[in-house]
Order: C-alpha cells, then structure tokens, then sequence
C-alpha cells in the first residue's frame, strides 16, 4: 500500500455575520502520494445545505485523488440530482466547488470547478492570478455589454452548479504554480494584497489561510485553503 502523508495545508473559515450557519466546507485527500483539496460554498443556510457542502467536500476530494477534479464534481454531483437526472434535483441543497489535484513533477495541477469558487496561483514573479472565472450572471451579463451596475445586481445568481454539473459540464484547467489558493466567493481580496500576504507568510500555509480571511472578509460565509504543491515541499 503506498505512503500517504498528512499533506501540509492552510484553512481557515468563518460563518458571516447575519448567517444562522457556515455552510462553506472544505476537505483534503491522498490517494497512493496524490493530493486532492476542495472548497465548498453551499446555496442557503439551513442544516441540509451545511450537511450536503460537507459531504460533497469530502465526497469531491476522494474521486478527485483517484482520478480528475472533474470527477470529483460530477460525483458530488451526484449527492444532488434526482431520479430523472435532469440536474434540477427538486429543491435539493446545491452550492458552488473548486477541486484542486497536484500532478507529480513540476509543480502541475489538474482543477475544477462549477459556480463562483475561485482558485488562485502564484506566477513567476511572485504575483497572484485567479485562474477561475466565476460562472455567474453578472459574469454573463458582462460578456453581452452589460453596465457594471447591472452586472454587479446579478454577480451572486449561479449560473453552474454542483447539481448542474451532468447538464452544463464542468469547467476545467490544467496549471502550474508552487501553491493555490482555493476561496469562496466570501473571500473578497485584491490579488496585489494576497501576493503580498502570502509573501510574508510563505512557509507557514496555516497563517497564509487566516490571514487572508482576515484581510478579505466580506460579510458573507468565507473560506480559505492553502495549498502548497507537494514538489514545492520536497524541494524546500
């Protein structure tokens, strides 16, 4: 059976303020040395929506180590869809996913993602880019010539999500870079601030994910995942 170390990981998360619950959720897993993460942002915030982030979280990460993030999607997926498998599943809890898969040998990631979960990468020259769009609205209405104020009415209506992924797919991209960051749409932050953070913090990932959401907290139920690439860490 092959060796699977505890990966060395930042998180942190926090339920907004005039939230009755967080129902952002967050996991980590390898599988035969492959390290697998996900973040989670539940639609609502009853008991149901907290329980389905958690499991699709936990659910995501598991296939996604075995075999691609977009496995991982459509397998929470399948905690939503009804038995006609349109996608709809009738009132079922639903959210937003990032997957994150560290590929062995030069700091490469496969990713995944439906909704308004963002994942980052830093570049180069230490700068930040989100490489995720958001699969929202006001994202859509941006691409039709939409004004920035009507866009911005529109920027939390999901277009994808977990439940939709049989439906409308899944985007997908593979990356480089020696970390990620993985967020919910709770996570408000330029990407200026966010290099520098993870700058100063660079070998600690635990103090990176608190630190950002302590810079970026925007109101709403937000989490952080820092994800150093296990090359990265072998290297250092």
């Amino acid at each position: 059976m092959a060796d699977n170390p505890a990966p060395v990981l930042g998180a942190a998360s926090e339920k907004g303020p005039k939230r009755p619950l967080n129902a952002d959720a967050y996991a980590h897993h390898v599988h035969n040395g492959r390290l697998a993460v996900a973040v989670v942002d539940g639609t609502g915030s009853t008991p149901e929506v907290v329980e389905f982030a958690q499991l699709a979280a936990a659910t995501a990460v598991r296939v996604a180590a075995r075999r691609t993030p977009v496995w991982g999607v459509m397998a929470a997926s399948d905690l939503n869809s009804d038995a006609d498998g349109d996608g709809d599943g009738d009132g079922d809890p639903d959210g937003a996913i990032a997957v994150a898969r560290a590929i062995p040998g030069h700091q490469r990631w496969w990713t995944a993602w439906a909704g308004d979960c963002a994942i980052y990468r830093v570049i180069t020259d230490g700068a930040v880019q989100r490489v995720t769009h958001p699969l929202t609205h006001g994202t859509l209405l941006r691409t039709q010539g939409a004004s920035e104020e009507e866009a911005r009415r529109y920027d939390h209506a999901l277009t994808h999500t977990i439940g939709r992924g049989p439906i409308d797919g899944v985007w997908a991209l593979r990356i480089v870079s020696p970390l990620l960051v993985l967020a919910s749409d709770g996570l408000v932050l330029p990407e200026s601030t966010m290099a520098e953070i993870l700058t100063e913090h660079a070998n600690d990932p635990e103090t990176c994910a608190h630190e950002l959401l302590k810079a970026g907290r925007s109101g709403d139920d937000t989490t952080v995942v820092v994800a150093p690439h296990p090359d990265t860490l072998e290297r250092g």
